[in-house]
């Protein structure tokens, strides 16, 4: 297995500061996620001009916890021009008036995306089978995790597929999906400034995680306590382990 690539969030108020903001986090980031939803003046052309490290392009929709506030052809046509401009890739999401792209392009390029902001849907594995079998290139899937546990329903979804996959668990306890993601079996992980609950940022990623010397076969050691999440026991440990 591959190990699991970083892709770093960015997000802006213009298509000014997304670019800065894009080249600013390009020596960290294996690939950049360019949320053109939050920009004044969404551009495709404009985010990819200049780009130094591979590119994925989301406009996200309100419904799947997005901030564009035009209309959904808009929204369509950002996507598909940033696909015709050779973005790396361009997240389209599952069971919206876009997902028509995956027609266009064979599927190429296309990451097909859903997003559970309540928990861990029961059809989950239903959604999952439908994503896997759209012909898209990569499948995301992405759920609040309340639960430890809930990162290994995530695991198991994309243990026997031949279609990468990216699992996010959000939220605190969804973290584990997030450092793991090689162990989860994911393509890539997302890290960032807070832009999705849960999100770690690059930094903290890679140096206090060591998440690029992370394999599916690392050993992963956990603390028990109530609350736990203040605790400084990362920083020791990891700092211990390395």
């Amino acid at each position: 297995m591959n190990p699991a690539r970083l892709c770093v969030t960015v997000t802006a108020a213009t298509m000014a500061e997304l670019r800065t903001r894009r080249d600013a986090v390009a020596d960290g980031a294996d690939m950049v996620e360019l949320r053109l939803d939050t920009v004044s003046d969404p551009s495709a052309a404009g985010a990819l001009a200049g780009r130094k490290k591979p590119v994925l392009v989301t406009c996200r929709h309100r419904d799947e916890g997005g901030y564009f506030a035009g209309t959904e052809e808009e929204r369509r046509r950002i996507l598909a021009e940033a696909l015709s401009l050779g973005a790396e890739f361009v997240d389209v999401e599952w069971n919206r008036a876009c997902a028509d792209l995956i027609q266009q392009s064979g599927g190429r390029r296309i990451v097909l995306s859903h997003h559970d902001f309540s928990g861990v849907p029961a059809d989950l594995g239903q959604k999952a089978s439908a994503m896997l079998g759209s012909g898209a290139e990569v499948v995301k899937l992405s759920v609040m995790a309340h639960r430890l546990s809930d990162n290994l329903v995530l695991r198991n979804l994309g243990r026997h597929t031949r279609v990468p996959v990216v699992l996010v668990g959000m939220g605190i306890a969804g973290v584990p999906s997030r450092v793991l993601a090689t162990w989860m079996g994911s393509a890539w992980t997302y890290s960032g400034d807070g832009v999705a609950p849960g999100q770690v940022p690059p930094q903290r990623m890679i140096e206090e995680f060591r998440f690029r010397h992370i394999t599916a076969r690392t050993s992963v050691f956990g603390l028990l306590g109530n609350p736990v999440t203040h605790s400084v026991s990362p920083a020791m440990h990891n700092a211990a382990f390395h």
